[in-house]
């Protein structure tokens, strides 16, 4: 008796040992504009710098999230953020915008060299989690300031896109289009380039 219920412990635990196998690494991902990039300026072009992009506490952490229901979201498991997403937007929004502007020269955070910018554009984001629909809804704003002044443009900085699978790889390829959108449809509505130089007249 004694030398069957050990062998019963025995197949138990060789069994619970196979199942906890060495678990899989998660996966990294990251944000990657792969868009068209700003051709090499001939000649000197106003600077326009986009501030880092503000983002939800919620949000601008390394898990991935999804939202199941009004004021519920859950973790995407398997997967992190390379690094915070309100960085790579930031730099992402700054390529993007660069490729679709030539009038500009679009630094992202602050100017290279230091010198004050000739206008300064500021995005608020409130969210960009996939819903429970499969439908990922980049909502925020935009406020354009040119040098000196307060802010002379606004607007609203939004977009859907549809998120094809229930996987952390889906969720940031949605972001990616729908950043695209948003990006185009702002590119629209940005005034002009004007210098500091032509402000100050």
């Amino acid at each position: 008796m004694m030398l069957k219920s050990f062998a019963v412990f025995l197949t138990i635990s060789l069994v619970a040992c196979a199942g906890s196998g060495p678990r899989a690494e998660p996966r990294r991902l990251l944000l990657a504009y792969e868009g068209p990039t700003a051709a090499a300026p001939s000649t000197s072009r106003p600077r326009l710098v986009v501030r880092a992009v503000s983002v939800p506490d919620y949000l601008d952490r390394r898990e991935l999230v999804r939202r199941v229901g009004a004021s519920e979201i859950v973790r995407d498991e398997g997967a992190f953020w390379a690094e915070r997403p309100g960085k790579s937007i930031t730099r992402w929004v700054t390529l993007a915008l660069a490729a679709q502007r030539s009038d500009y020269t679009v630094e992202g955070t602050t100017t290279a060299d230091g010198r004050a910018p000739d206008a300064v554009l500021a995005l608020t984001l409130d969210g960009f989690e996939p819903g429970a629909d499969g439908v990922l809804r980049l909502r925020g704003s935009w406020v354009f300031a040119p040098y000196g002044k307060v802010a002379t443009e606004s607007g609203r900085f939004d977009a859907d896109a549809p998120v094809a699978d229930a996987n952390p790889e889906a969720s940031v390829a949605a972001l990616q289009a729908a950043l695209g959108r948003a990006v185009t449809a702002l590119a629209a509505h940005l005034p002009k380039a004007v210098s500091a130089a032509e402000v100050r007249r």
